[in-house]
């Protein structure tokens, strides 16, 4: 696997089959079945939405999702920093000597701009 691949899996599973997932417990969870008070919540709050404010909402959770995998992999890159303590991360597929990091928000972001 290379970086591309790498980014294009996650895209696939975190972004895209996430909000697959989301939707689905949306759209086919009844308040009345759901046992956690913050699913009833949300429930109740997309029960009441109009069809275009549920897919602004499923837009709006697909941005956060882009957004939090970019900034998890802008700190595997190294250009984003969790601490001022100077660190370095070094991914690699086993048996492989490229790393596998170094470039993959860019990547991603360039493959979610390209796949929207």
């Amino acid at each position: 696997m290379n970086n591309l691949e790498f980014v294009k899996n996650l895209y696939q599973i975190v972004v895209k089959e996430d909000l697959t997932l989301y939707e689905d417990l949306f759209v086919n969870t009844e308040i009345k079945d759901a046992t956690d008070p913050y699913w009833k919540d949300a429930l109740n709050f997309y029960a009441e939405l109009t069809d275009d404010n549920k897919k602004m909402l499923f837009k709006i959770i697909e941005q956060v999702q882009v957004d939090t995998v970019s900034t998890v992999l802008g700190i595997l890159d190294g250009t984003v920093t969790l601490t001022e303590d100077d660190y370095e991360i070094e991914m690699k597929i086993n048996g492989e000597e490229e790393l596998l990091n170094g470039d993959l928000q860019d990547l991603f972001l360039e493959y979610v701009e390209e796949n929207e």
